[in-house]
């Protein structure tokens, strides 16, 4: 195989993961998000701790790793959407590579009258946007490109009163859903 091909691949199989990444986070699939990361992953991204630790114990002052506290902090919120932006890989080495991803987050963050809203919940539900980039750390073990190291960088946030109109009017087939719930774990059987 050509170098150049062998670079394409590489930078295809990465921008799978930080697909699947966004995929994981939107639909709360711990499973999914936990195979993203190398074993000794490390994230600063609202959370500064281990990547992906499932062993390691969690105490009232740190959730013991970012999945962990991803799947918390999201649950008090509706739902979300993660859109991606410009990916640029840059392979440092055979097994190395620096990958930037630009994003921008919708967060339907629940109301203080909902039981599974945060400690921070408003009086009514509220828009929550997030813009930033992903600093991410990727290395090559055993045939498979992981995230080692990420940073969050938040370039702009806004959070505005609730502008969903027409929402409670669709079909509940149509709107998107958690795992295991959401219709993309269906395909397999349609």
């Amino acid at each position: 195989m050509s170098d150049a091909l062998s670079q394409l691949l590489a930078k295809q199989e990465i921008l799978e993961v930080v697909v699947r990444y966004a995929r994981a986070i939107d639909r709360l699939d711990e499973a999914l998000l936990r195979t993203l990361f190398h074993p000794e992953s490390t994230h600063n991204h609202f959370y500064e701790g281990p990547s992906s630790a499932p062993d390691r114990l969690a105490t009232d002052d740190d959730p013991g790793d970012f999945v962990r506290y991803a799947m918390a902090v999201l649950k008090a919120h509706a739902r979300t959407h993660h859109q991606l932006g410009n990916t640029l890989i840059e392979l440092t080495g055979e097994t190395t590579a620096h990958v930037e991803t630009y994003f921008t987050a919708f967060h339907k963050m629940r109301g203080a009258g909902d039981p599974l809203a945060g400690p921070d919940a408003f009086d009514t539900e509220m828009d929550f946007f997030v813009g930033g980039r992903y600093l991410d750390k990727f290395e090559l073990r055993d045939g498979q490109w992981k995230i080692i190291h990420r940073t969050g960088m938040t370039d702009w946030m806004r959070l505005d009163p609730p502008s969903a109109r027409g929402m409670s009017a669709l079909d509940a087939s149509v709107v998107g859903q958690r795992f295991p719930d959401d219709f993309i774990y269906q395909l397999s059987s349609v």
